[in-house]
């Protein structure tokens, strides 16, 4: 009767996990999800918007105001860089900065949102700071697109495959040539023999 018990136990504990892991796995699934996503997207946008909409409680509507536009750019930067990289075009650092590009937009953000006022100093120094990323990230949205508009980068498949053709060109043309002058020779030794 012990064994038995033992044998469900673990049987029981076997299936707990599966479940678990089935679980964790559908879990990941549906947060990484396109909806998901899109729907976390629309709800900060509309937090922000909510903020910048009730004048009682933003402290400076400048700050709210930059505060959309930066988390537009980078979400826009970001877009443009994934079509950029789905279309094959070369966008060189670009895709490895956007993590310190996301960065520094976090916290410009989370400055502008505990912006008292603009009137200080600090707050002009940080509205400038602003200002200055988000004209960084706009020139970098407008070279990507710019990538976006110029021909696919060529495959390593089709570079290779066209210097196997080109090889193989070379190497009959040398054949031929190789052939044609060694028959030449040999004609030109019979003559003078």
């Amino acid at each position: 009767m012990l064994e038995f018990l033992a044998v469900v136990a673990v049987a029981g504990l076997l299936v707990l996990g599966l479940l678990a892991t089935a679980a964790w796995c559908v879990y990941r699934r549906v947060r990484r999800s396109r909806l998901v996503t899109n729907a976390r997207a629309v709800v900060a946008s509309g937090a922000l918007a909510d903020a910048v909409c009730r004048p009682a409680a933003v402290r400076s509507p400048a700050a709210a105001l930059r505060v959309l536009r930066l988390t537009r750019a980078q979400r826009v930067l970001r877009r443009r860089v994934a079509d950029a990289a789905r279309a094959g075009a070369y966008l060189g650092d670009v895709p490895a900065m956007l993590p310190r590009l996301q960065v520094e937009t976090d916290r410009l953000r989370t400055g502008l949102g505990r912006l008292p006022s603009a009137a200080t100093a600090a707050g002009r120094e940080l509205l400038t700071a602003a200002d200055r990323h988000l004209a960084t990230l706009t020139d970098l949205n407008d070279a990507v697109t710019t990538t976006l508009g110029l021909p696919a980068a060529e495959g390593t498949l089709s570079q290779e495959a066209e210097d196997a053709a080109r090889g193989l060109r070379l190497y009959a043309a040398a054949y031929v040539e190789l052939t044609n002058s060694k028959s030449a020779y040999a004609a030109s030794g019979r003559l003078a023999a």
